[in-house]
């Protein structure tokens, strides 16, 4: 596809909020065409929604590059919110300014220049507020009472983010097994913080997932053993359908169970399992055994199209014709009566 095809559907995906995906899209665009600043600074917004602020502020340093020496308000825009989110005040301050004195041919862009500039000067002390001393005091770990943490996923990775600020990355120690993780921070004052997620909902590869110490944030990359396999949840039992189908595999020579018995007469128990027939499911339990049973009967190309149509639809579509789900992006089909919302850039 062109550089204007990879953006449009980048734009698509990013109102449908399918942010990695948009990331992508915007990256092949900017690798078609790298004199297009649109493409870095649509792809600075979408690293700003996972929370990439790192990438989001490269991605509109680099835009600035390309627009040339006179600031330009959207680029100066997206620095300044990157360095805020890091929390670097001061130079977030400045961006804003810079973003101020530029020509915005957008009135609500100019708004909210003007709202994160004096958010901004709020955070940052005027020289007469500045503290008098000359001693600088260690910068230490904030910890609050309950650590917040955010993630998301792509096809291969799921990311987390734990939110503590001024880390230093040799005090900070993370171990991946299969299924856990386990963050350490040793504190100044000698005993330790700890974060841990055990089980994960699905299993990693260790040896292929990374962490990473920022300013404001320690982010968790845990690389999927399942590629391609959507987590419902990040922690503990998922039993979201996608999940559910997948791990419908069929079993390959399953043997019958043998008990041990004192009689001559041997017994058939699966013939006596079948006959013990469960309550059978009703509703969406019953639904869900439906959908199960089909996966396990299905060829590849079914089982691609079921998961393909499930997940880029947000639920509202499942179908099992590859030729028809494999030439694009499922749309959105709510129920009758009901309307599909999109988020407005």
């Amino acid at each position: 596809m062109s550089a204007a095809e990879l953006y449009a559907e980048a734009n698509a995906a990013f109102v449908d909020e399918d942010f990695s995906r948009a990331i992508q899209l915007y990256s092949g665009a900017y690798s078609s065409d790298p004199s297009n600043p649109d493409y870095l600074l649509k792809r600075s917004v979408a690293f700003a929604k996972t929370r990439e602020f790192e990438d989001s502020l490269a991605d509109a340093d680099a835009a600035q590059t390309i627009l040339g020496s006179q600031p330009s308000a959207k680029a100066q825009l997206r620095r300044g919110i990157a360095l805020f989110e890091l929390g670097r005040f001061p130079q977030a301050l400045e961006a804003f300014r810079l973003a101020k004195s530029a020509t915005s041919d957008s009135a609500s862009e100019s708004k909210s220049i003007e709202t994160w500039l004096e958010k901004t000067k709020l955070l940052v002390p005027t020289p007469s507020e500045a503290p008098s001393t000359q001693e600088s005091k260690p910068v230490v770990p904030v910890i609050p009472p309950k650590v917040r943490h955010e993630w998301f996923q792509n096809d291969n990775f799921v990311t987390v983010s734990v939110f503590v600020k001024n880390v230093k990355p040799d005090t900070v120690e993370v171990q991946f097994t299969e299924a856990a993780i386990s963050l350490t921070i040793k504190l100044p004052t000698g005993s330790d913080f700890s974060f841990d997620l055990d089980p994960l909902a699905h299993t990693i590869v260790p040896d292929q997932s990374k962490f990473a110490v920022l300013s404001t944030k320690i982010e968790l990359k845990l690389k999927k053993k399942s590629e391609g396999l959507r987590w419902g949840v990040l922690e503990g039992a998922d039993s979201s359908i996608v999940p559910q189908l997948m791990a419908t595999e069929p079993s390959s020579t399953a043997s019958t169970p043998s008990y041990p018995s004192s009689s001559k007469k041997r017994k058939d128990w699966s013939a006596i399992e079948k006959a013990v027939e469960e309550e059978k499911p009703e509703g969406e339990a019953a639904l869900n055994a439906l959908f199960q049973q089909i996966y396990k009967d299905a060829n590849d190309d079914v089982r691609r199209a079921m998961i393909k149509s499930f997940t880029e639809s947000n639920g509202t579509t499942l179908s099992t014709n590859w030729a028809e789900v494999g030439k694009g992006k499922v749309e959105t089909k709510p129920p009758e009566g009901l309307e599909a919302r999109k988020y407005e850039i």
